[in-house]
């Protein structure tokens, strides 16, 4: 291809005004899928911790229920300083329904049994950028009804 005279350097001119919006598109993907992986995680640790409190016995055991969300999110039973997980039981007398104490009379009889376990941390951005933000709160929660036998 033959160039026009006067177009010599207009090539790198184009890519000197596309490489750093290419880049930074580039920056905030992988700052966004690694913080999307990371919530995936704290979710499953929540998932985990819930499912042991779900268990017949198990209800009232928050350290355990910490416990396993942590070894489900770090591998370790007792975590780090910087994932933060809560246990907690309520009840209600509807799935979804408002919270009342273990003694209210429902329509269908006694309330439900729920365990919620909440994880969230802060990580920081892999990749800075001034025009990306540096950290965001990630969260995970799971609430399941926990099994009763008759």
């Amino acid at each position: 291809m033959t160039q026009r005279a006067g177009e010599n350097g207009s090539s790198l001119i184009e890519l000197a005004l596309i490489l750093p919006v290419a880049l930074l598109v580039a920056c905030g993907i992988f700052n966004y899928a690694f913080w999307i992986r990371r919530e995936m995680v704290l979710q499953e640790g929540a998932a985990a911790g819930a499912a042991y409190g779900a268990l017949p016995g198990n209800a009232h055991d928050s350290t355990g229920m910490v416990q396993t969300a942590n070894y489900s999110v770090t591998g370790s039973a007792s975590g780090n300083s910087a994932i933060t997980v809560t246990a907690t039981n309520f009840y209600a007398c509807s799935p979804g329904g408002s919270q009342v104490t273990a003694s209210t009379s429902c329509s269908a009889g006694a309330p439900y049994h729920y365990v919620q376990v909440t994880t969230s941390m802060t990580p920081n951005a892999t990749v800075r950028s001034v025009l990306l933000p540096t950290s965001i709160t990630l969260t995970g929660q799971a609430t399941f009804r926990v099994e009763t036998y008759p």
